[in-house]
């Protein structure tokens, strides 16, 4: 069951609030992750030539997933006739990865 609407006081729609991944709590302790799945992104680009933008990626799926974030038990896919990610699955945002300016390849 959601824990959003009138029952709780607040509504938390997807454009209001600070965004994480499908609104999903924000862990920024790496040894007190308690979740199936854990959300890091990888905020990058920094290979490419007159091309940047893929640096925003990770927000822009952020931002993307909240629309899944209220009143639905998941994501709802039409063509397999499944729920995904539903209300059992514990899901965290880890936020983004430190990325070191203009370095692209491997410590």
């Amino acid at each position: 069951m959601s824990e959003n609407g009138y029952e709780t006081g607040r509504l938390n729609l997807p454009f209001v609030g600070i965004s994480t991944f499908a609104k999903k709590p924000y862990v920024s302790d790496w040894d007190s992750i308690d979740a199936d799945v854990a959300v890091l992104g990888a905020p990058f680009d920094f290979g490419t030539q007159w091309r940047p933008g893929a640096r925003f990626g990770p927000r822009a799926v952020r931002e993307a997933s909240t629309l899944f974030s209220f009143g639905h038990a998941g994501a709802y896919d039409h063509e397999d006739d499944a729920t995904y990610l539903g209300g059992d699955v514990r899901i965290v945002d880890l936020g983004d990865a430190d990325i070191i300016h203009t370095k692209t390849t491997p410590t």
